[in-house]
């Protein structure tokens, strides 16, 4: 072969030998910008998916909070409410005079309440103690059996006790609807809040 033609055969396969090493360097440079671009893209959603999960994640945490705040609001109007209509109550109990009958009622209750028959006085509100001397007075039995009338502290009701003031019952509307409360408030709460079913 001829040195020319050699060197032509020589050229030609390194330029050949070049361009598949071009076209192998090419090929390869373009799987590496897909392979970056796919974790590119991995990446991306990856991040996103943590931000949307982080928001996801706070914006249950606020809505969360302002629930409770909500429903620590509505029970604190709740409670003011029937505290509001339980001192009404009181209002009432301390301004009106007690019903002879339901005097009667009381000191007749709570007298039966002692086994004996020792003497016993009789505590009630100042609005109510003629009301109570009239219902013993007028009574033969319970004359008998009260030695005296005194005048205590309470909405109204009585308190009947022995005389040495060991053994009492106490028939005050004060005790009576601090026993009232805790099982009437259930039942309140429901009528003035609730759904109206029982």
């Amino acid at each position: 072969m001829e040195v020319p033609n050699m060197r032509e055969a020589i050229l030609s396969k390194a330029r050949q030998e070049a361009q598949e090493l071009v076209e192998e360097a090419r090929s390869r440079a373009a799987e590496m910008v897909l392979r970056a671009e796919e974790q590119w893209r991995q990446r991306f959603e990856t991040e996103k998916q943590r931000l949307l999960s982080d928001s996801r994640r706070e914006a249950a945490r606020i809505i969360a909070q302002a629930e409770l705040k909500a429903r620590q609001e509505l029970l604190k109007e709740k409670d003011d409410i029937i505290k509001e209509m339980i001192g009404r109550v009181r209002q009432r109990l301390i301004g009106n005079t007690t019903e002879t009958g339901t005097l009667s009622h009381l000191i007749g209750e709570a007298v039966d309440a002692f086994q004996s028959d020792e003497p016993l006085k009789i505590k009630t509100a100042g609005k109510d103690i003629q009301k109570v001397r009239e219902i013993i007075s007028c009574d033969p039995k319970l004359k008998e059996r009260i030695a005296e009338v005194q005048e205590t502290a309470c909405m109204g009701g009585i308190i009947c006790e022995s005389v040495d003031g060991k053994v009492s019952v106490d028939n005050t509307y004060d005790t009576r609807l601090e026993m009232l409360i805790p099982k009437l408030m259930p039942r309140v709460g429901d009528i003035l809040f609730g759904d109206g079913r029982q």
